[in-house]
C-alpha cells in the first residue's frame, strides 16, 4: 500500500470489514501494510488508487457513520500518514501494525519481521497495492503484491488471514474463486471462507482463509457484514 491513497473508497471498505469483525468476534487485529514507496514501484504520474466516491456520503455514511467521520481528515493530502490510522482511532485502539517498508532485495527478512511483529494477533490483514502475486510481476513491482507463501505462513501459525485482491479488467467472481483456491492450496490446510466483493470500481475482493477451529464464527460474521450494505456482497 501507499500512504498517498489512505482513506480512499477502497480503504473505507477495508476498515469497515475489519472494524465489523473485531466488534463481533472480540479479536486482536494485526495489519501488515505491505508499505511501498511510489517512486520504487510505480511509473511517474500513476494515480490508480485515487478513488474517493465515499465522500459524497449517502449509503457510504450510513454504512458506518463513525468510520466515515474518522477518515474524513484524509481528504487533506498532507494528512495521509499511517500514524493517523491509530491516532484517529480508525481501527480499534488495540490493533497491531507492521509498517516496515517492503524491500525486494531482502524480502525474506521483511516477512520474518512481520511474522514476529504480529505474533499475538488473531486476524492478520494483508494490504498490498494490488493483491496476490501474478506471473507478470517484476522485481520492481513485486512489493505491490502479497505472496501466497507469506499469507500461508500466518495461517500455519493459527491466524485467520484476510488478503485483498483488486479485480481489474476481469470477471471478479472468477478472479475471487481463483485466488481463494490458490491461497488455500498454498496453506496445505485450513478452511476457505466466502469472499467479500466490494462493489467499487475497480472491485476489491477480501479473501479469507482460517484454521478449521475458527472458520464457523468468521463465516457467520462475514455474512453479517455483507448484509449491511449494497456496497458489499458474498462470493460463494
Amino acid at each position: 500500500m501507499q500512504e498517498r491513497y489512505l482513506g480512499d473508497s477502497h480503504d473505507f471498505l477495508k476498515y469497515g470489514l475489519l472494524r465489523h469483525l473485531q466488534r463481533e468476534l472480540d479479536i486482536q487485529l494485526g495489519v501488515n501494510w505491505y508499505l511501498a514507496r511510489p517512486e520504487n514501484v510505480d511509473r511517474p504520474g500513476n494515480n490508480d488508487g485515487e478513488k474517493r466516491h465515499h465522500v459524497k456520503g449517502g449509503i457510504w455514511r450510513a454504512f458506518d457513520p463513525d468510520l466515515f467521520d474518522r477518515i474524513s481528515g484524509f481528504e487533506d493530502p498532507a494528512e495521509r500518514r499511517l500514524d493517523r490510522i491509530a491516532e484517529w482511532g480508525v481501527l480499534p485502539r488495540s490493533t497491531a501494525y507492521y509498517s516496515e517498508n517492503i524491500c525486494s532485495s531482502d524480502r525474506h527478512s521483511w516477512h520474518a519481521n512481520g511474522l514476529n511483529a504480529l505474533e499475538d494477533c488473531d486476524l492478520i490483514f494483508l494490504d498490498p497495492d494490488n493483491g496476490f502475486e501474478v506471473p507478470s510481476m517484476t522485481s520492481r513491482t513485486a512489493p505491490k503484491y502479497a505472496l501466497y507463501a507469506e499469507a500461508a505462513d500466518y495461517v500455519r501459525r493459527g491466524k485467520v488471514v484476510v488478503g485483498i485482491q483488486f479485480a481489474r479488467q476481469c470477471d471478479p467472481i472468477a478472479r475471487a474463486r481463483e485466488v481463494r483456491q490458490r491461497f488455500l492450496d498454498a496453506c496445505g490446510g485450513g478452511s476457505v471462507l466466502p469472499v467479500v466483493r466490494g462493489r467499487e470500481a475497480p472491485n476489491i475482493l477480501f479473501v479469507t482463509v482460517a484454521p478449521v477451529s475458527l472458520a464457523g464464527a468468521f463465516e457467520t460474521s462475514i455474512e453479517n457484514f455483507c448484509n449491511r450494505s449494497e456496497k458489499v456482497e458474498l462470493v460463494a
